[in-house]
């Protein structure tokens, strides 16, 4: 008979108090469970930094130190969910001290990714010192040069602000701004080419009078016109030119084609004494003007 010797295991417990911190259990950090690579510049900067911290901006740094540098990482993709539950702050504020501690110049954005700032020396240095964006303006006041212009009954002088004001612009100098930018804003790809300046400025008023818009599908609808003006040897700034004289709110290139050709055959008739002649000249002459339907077409 074989005497076998039986091994207890006694109970500890304290692996299980280990992580009870939330809990309210005992915790003891102890490097055998991990630690961390930190240089001595960087917790010696942490203890008194050159811009002021506050306490949630701590607990998001080394959220990100705990990420990053404990993976051996410089940067990497920390979701505001994961620094949610690192620090226990809600979601909706991590953003907004992310952003603060960028301005600070403690963390820094690599793309997508996030890191700690190396370089203690830059942290706050872009960073206003009373903690606002942007520093509001002293006002200024105005005293009276002389005293001649002190009140004589012992009144009390009442001080008056002066205040920068922005620059007023005029109701004609934002039109003119409006018109030079659709050149900019609508595509003219369907035109053969970019009309003059200062004709587009006298076709956009022409049209204004009329109130008709420009839009990018009158934009496309003329362009096929000019096109077809374009190969057959009338430029775009003669098309416009055209619709200004004329009147015309819409355009076609038989317009054009029909008014230069009754010209040259009406210097025949006209030099004819037949009263049919000239009857015929007169209706060739008014044939290439566009109806009411066709100018009001764009």
């Amino acid at each position: 008979m074989t005497n076998l010797a039986e091994v207890y295991k006694f109970p500890d417990n304290r692996g299980d108090d280990i992580n009870q911190h939330s809990a309210g259990g005992y915790v003891k950090a102890d490097i055998e469970q991990g630690y961390d690579r930190l240089a001595q510049k960087l917790t010696d900067t942490l203890a008194n930094p050159p811009v002021k911290l506050s306490a949630r901006e701590y607990q998001i740094v080394f959220a990100v130190m705990s990420k990053t540098y404990r993976w051996h990482k410089r940067t990497d993709w920390i979701n505001n969910v994961q620094l949610s539950e690192l620090t226990g702050i809600s979601q909706s504020h991590i953003s907004e001290i992310k952003n603060t501690l960028v301005e600070k110049g403690v963390l820094f954005f690599e793309g997508r990714n996030i890191g700690i700032n190396p370089v203690v020396s830059d942290w706050g240095k872009t960073y206003p010192k009373t903690g606002k964006n942007k520093l509001t303006q002293k006002r200024v006041k105005t005293y009276p040069k002389t005293g001649n212009d002190l009140p004589e009954n012992g009144e009390k002088l009442t001080q008056k602000r002066v205040t920068q004001k922005k620059e007023t612009i005029t109701k004609e100098r934002t039109k003119k701004i409006n018109k030079k930018s659709l050149l900019e804003t609508l595509d003219f790809s369907t035109w053969p080419a970019l009309p003059n300046q200062q004709i587009f400025d006298d076709w956009i008023a022409m049209r204004k009078t009329k109130k008709a818009s420009v839009s990018q599908t009158v934009i496309n609808a003329f362009g096929t016109q000019l096109q077809i003006a374009y190969e057959n040897g009338v430029s775009v700034d003669d098309c416009l030119t055209e619709c200004i004289t004329r009147n015309w709110q819409g355009f076609k290139y038989s317009w054009i084609a029909n008014a230069n050709q009754s010209q040259y055959s009406g210097m025949a008739q006209r030099q004819s004494n037949n009263v049919g002649d000239q009857l015929a000249y007169l209706q060739d002459s008014l044939a290439h003007i566009p109806t009411p339907h066709d100018d009001e077409a764009l």
